[in-house]
């Protein structure tokens, strides 16, 4: 009899202890229910062509198609690599119909220079110096009631793993020194080649040193992409977006195969995630 009491009790002690601590109260922003927060679409997209192309460079006739495919998938914002200068950003804003406003970093010791595209009209641009090269960030609100967030498109280089490992330590380096309560996440092509099990497209004698730089940017970034799959021909995931570990909560990550032109290499890589 008093076994039964005592079972009983202790049985509705721990519905009452379920009651008081409701699982989906308090918990950490990772396990946050889906719903959670302002939604926030990103997306990185190197539109130049296959190095086989006498101008490997992004083409002004195909302006027309990236606008269509962002308008289709709606981004916030849009980190762009190998544009030839601020006419071909010129000309893509128009083809956007003045839903973007965006900015093209300096070209520094390269031919090609990287763009960010935001739908904020009062987004703020600066450029990064990294390893001879210039990255060009965006600072914006993509909604009245959604914090500050930052963007970041860079472009590492494509020959050589040593000067890969060495701007992505000063892009990384960059970011984190931005001021606390800062929502940073960078995107653009790292070119990193991570699968050591097949290096018949290796760019670089040195694999190494783009794990190295992976591994860096890892010690303080989430790679949100990570599943979406290969984002270039040849089976190459070389085209990233990072963004904080435990500030958003992912909600899609997608690769665009198919969007764009038959010349170029890459296809976009769109992600969601709630902050």
């Amino acid at each position: 009899m008093w076994a039964k009491i005592l079972l009983t009790a202790l049985c509705l002690l721990m519905i009452g202890t379920a009651v008081r601590f409701d699982p989906t109260r308090q918990r950490s922003l990772l396990a946050a229910k889906p719903s959670a927060g302002p939604r926030l679409r990103l997306m990185t997209w190197n539109i130049g062509y296959a190095e086989l192309e006498a101008d490997s460079r992004a083409h002004t006739k195909d302006l027309k198609t990236v606008a269509d495919t962002i308008l289709s998938n709606d981004p916030d914002a849009v980190a762009l690599q190998e544009l030839t200068g601020p006419d071909q950003l010129k000309i893509l804003l128009g083809y956007l119909h003045g839903r973007y406003t965006g900015a093209v970093a300096p070209p520094g010791n390269s031919d090609r220079v990287d763009a960010v595209l935001v739908k904020d009209a009062k987004a703020r641009f600066e450029d990064v110096p990294a390893d001879g090269k210039h990255a060009v960030v965006a600072t914006f609100h993509p909604r009245p009631q959604s914090p500050g967030v930052v963007l970041l498109s860079a472009h590492a280089d494509a020959f050589s793993a040593t000067r890969r490992r060495v701007f992505t330590g000063e892009v990384v380096d960059w970011a984190r020194s931005r001021p606390p309560g800062s929502l940073v996440l960078i995107g653009g092509d790292f070119n990193f080649e991570l699968d050591a099990r097949d290096e018949s497209h290796f760019y670089s004698d040195n694999v190494k040193h783009d794990s190295e730089a992976y591994s860096y940017v890892l010690k303080y970034f989430r790679d949100l992409g990570r599943d979406a799959g290969y984002t270039a021909i040849n089976d190459r995931r070389i085209d990233y977006i990072f963004g904080p570990s435990e500030a958003v909560l992912l909600r899609r990550a997608e690769v665009l195969q198919g969007a764009g032109t038959e010349q170029m290499d890459h296809w976009p890589l769109l992600v969601e995630v709630a902050l």
